[in-house]
């Protein structure tokens, strides 16, 4: 089983050359105020300019007061975003209580067959009493030469037999009534877990159709782009050139769910800062997606960020 959960996008612009930057701490949304402080950003900025030089052998940016800003905005959700956290929210309780039952089943029902096999290993050993005492009651009323002592000694042990035989079915009914009661609540759970299992899969499918019209933006950076038009005469021939350069000036971040996801978005857009565009590689860092080996593993650059960064900053 799986929770589909709706996509992260990082968001850059279109990049043809790449510099060395300065960053600063911008701007923070109160919203954050108890979320992180300025002290935690400061050190993820220092983790990532770390890892980046580690393992590019190279220093592509450094923190500065004067930097380029990365500010922290809160975007208030949408109502599709509430209505897919939500959903989420009801998916977890569906999966833990499958869960449980999941965890439940295996065990009651090896308890229910070792109760099933002891009572009817009773009701063999019973059937045999049974049998032995119509067998005796047979013998004895096939004599007819008992006297009256014999007789009424004869009916003292029958009497007797019978009470302890109706006592002992009488308990082993006891247990299986308690036995069919188990088997019936069993069929009950297996049935909820059924039901689980529907409602389970019917809003995956509803989460995934949402998914598909919804991507949750976490970060970007902003900047300006410059042409520049030059027009030249050789030999009586026009010759026109023209450069473009991008020119970052900000990064804004929207949101995070702790802060290992925050040092994923902080160190995408910092290389969008410095110059790098997407990569569609999967674990990339620089994926328009965040990758979930980034966030369970740890910030690294893969073979494919490295050339992009060689190839945008050399």
């Amino acid at each position: 089983m799986f929770i589909k959960i709706y996509i992260l996008i990082l968001i850059s612009f279109s990049f043809l050359n790449a510099s060395f930057e300065k960053v600063s701490i911008g701007t923070i949304d109160k919203y954050y105020k108890n979320k992180i402080s300025k002290d935690q950003i400061y050190k993820i900025i220092k983790e990532i300019e770390s890892t980046f030089e580690n393992q590019l052998d190279k220093d592509i940016f450094d923190y500065s007061v004067d930097g380029k800003p990365i500010n922290f905005i809160f975007i208030p959700p949408s109502k599709l975003e509430n209505t897919i956290s939500k959903k989420i929210s009801r998916i977890e309780v569906k999966k833990q209580k499958i869960q449980e039952l999941k965890d439940y089943f295996p065990n009651k029902k090896n308890k229910i067959e070792k109760t099933k096999a002891i009572l009817n290993k009773q009701q063999k050993v019973l059937n045999e009493k049974v049998k032995r005492y119509n067998n005796y009651i047979i013998k004895i009323n096939s004599k007819k030469d008992l006297s009256k002592e014999e007789l009424n000694k004869a009916k003292v042990y029958s009497k007797k037999e019978k009470n302890i035989l109706n006592s002992e079915i009488k308990k082993l009914k006891a247990k299986r009534r308690d036995l069919r009661r188990d088997i019936t609540r069993f069929n009950s759970k297996v049935i909820s877990f059924n039901n689980l299992i529907n409602d389970f899969n019917r809003l995956n499918i509803q989460l995934e159709s949402m998914n598909r019209n919804y991507s949750k933006i976490r970060g970007r950076t902003f900047g300006l782009q410059t042409i520049e038009k030059k027009t030249t005469f050789i030999d009586g021939k026009k010759k026109e050139e023209k450069k473009i350069s991008t020119s970052m000036d900000k990064i804004e971040i929207y949101g995070f769910k702790n802060l290992d996801e925050l040092k994923i978005i902080l160190a995408h857009e910092i290389a969008h800062l410095v110059g790098l565009p997407h990569v569609d590689v999967k674990n990339a860092l620089m994926n328009p997606i965040i990758q979930k080996s980034q966030l369970e593993e740890g910030l690294n650059l893969t073979p494919a960020d490295i050339e992009l960064f060689n190839k945008y900053l050399d």
